[in-house]
């Protein structure tokens, strides 16, 4: 099993169960440590601590989140307090001050882009909390960067020893969540063709693509968390990308219909539908923990879904009748939409496979170093 899908204990699984209770207890934990640092040492501008403790620790309850966030944090503060106090010691002239200041803010906001949007967001709103209204020393400049700093180190300790809630275990959940769903889906197509199950199964695909957008929020944490992903973090998109191409062609699926007459024809291209409707479900088992071996699909996967679907397509065009001209057209469509489907599948499947030799080369790679 790749480690990533292991069974979590006991413990983890408590920790995950009750994820937002703990959560909001780590982050009053975290206040009543700064609460208690000022009661011992008061310190000037103490609640800038408190400010970034929320900042940093509520919407990122992950370990990996809430290590990204505070160190960008930290670095923006650096950068922003370093500006902010120059300014504040070299310029006397009030106009000098706040068109240096207006300056430093402008070139932020046009650096600002990507994934370390938050470290340049943090330099330029920090520069204006070190120079305030410009009537203040410089001590007083110091001494705010200083509890920001300290607001991200308290964050940034909380999350990872106490109660750690790991993405992983949050990304897995919203994996299995989506592979769950496409296989109840595809099992309902093949069911039933009525239209008053059709809006039903696409409120299954919005909730299986909100799933795939949970999963992408949690990329940088769990690159955070795990060595191997940080190696290897396009082997996450990929994994998202293909998921989001197989909710796509099962939307294709549900507003295919044929008539009574046709029932024959496609009952035929059904069972390779059903057989792929198998390997989704076996998969989100394997995700959600129920098997633990991986499920492995045939090696010529592909080529006999290409045969099989060649033999229907010869079996359509039998006859010059306009009806089966139809029926031609009409199957071609589906039994594309089912080899894509496969691809996708198939392609699914690689990326596993990837992300496992990842892991097992990181397996190695750290027994080499140990030895």
């Amino acid at each position: 099993m790749i480690p990533i899908f292991d069974k979590p204990g006991i413990f983890a699984s408590f920790i995950y169960r009750n994820a937002r209770i703990i959560h909001t207890l780590k982050i009053a934990l975290a206040l009543f440590i700064v609460a208690l640092f000022n009661w011992l040492w008061p310190v000037p501008h103490f609640i800038w601590a408190m400010v970034t403790i929320v900042i940093i620790m509520m919407g990122l309850p992950q370990v990996g989140g809430a290590i990204e966030k505070s160190l960008q944090r930290a670095i923006g503060t650096l950068i922003g307090s370093a500006y902010g106090v120059f300014l504040v010691i070299a310029m006397d002239n009030y106009w000098s001050l706040m068109g240096l200041l207006i300056f430093g803010v402008c070139v932020v906001v046009l650096l600002n882009a990507g994934r370390y949007s938050y470290a340049y967001l943090v330099t330029g709103f920090t520069m204006i909390i070190v120079i305030g209204d410009a009537n203040h020393d410089t001590s007083e400049a110091l001494w705010r960067s200083a509890n920001i700093l300290m607001g991200c180190l308290i964050a940034m300790l909380v999350s990872l020893f106490v109660l750690p809630i790991k993405a992983k275990q949050d990304w897995r959940a919203q994996l299995g969540k989506s592979f769950s769903l496409m296989a109840e889906v595809l099992a309902n197509h093949l069911q039933t063709h009525d239209n008053v199950e059709l809006l039903a199964e696409r409120l299954k695909l919005e909730n299986a693509m909100k799933a795939v957008l949970a999963q992408k929020k949690l990329f940088f944490s769990l690159e955070w968390e795990s060595q191997t992903l940080k190696k290897h973090p396009q082997l996450l998109t990929e994994l998202a990308n293909e998921q989001v191409r197989v909710i796509i062609l099962l939307e294709l699926l549900l507003m295919s219909h044929w008539r009574e007459e046709e029932n024959d024809a496609y009952g035929r291209m059904q069972q390779i539908a059903q057989r792929l409707q198998q390997d989704f479900a076996a998969l989100a088992d394997y995700v959600n923990g129920k098997r633990h071996d991986r499920p492995l699909l045939p090696l010529e996967l592909e080529q006999q879904l290409q045969r099989q679907l060649l033999v229907e397509q010869q079996l359509a065009s039998g006859s010059d009748s306009e009806q089966t001209d139809h029926q031609h057209f009409t199957q071609n469509g589906y039994g594309w939409l089912l080899y894509q489907l496969a691809l996708a599948l198939l392609a699914i499947n690689q990326e596993l496979d990837k992300l496992e030799q990842a892991y097992d080369k990181q397996q190695f790679l750290n027994k080499a170093m140990a030895e």
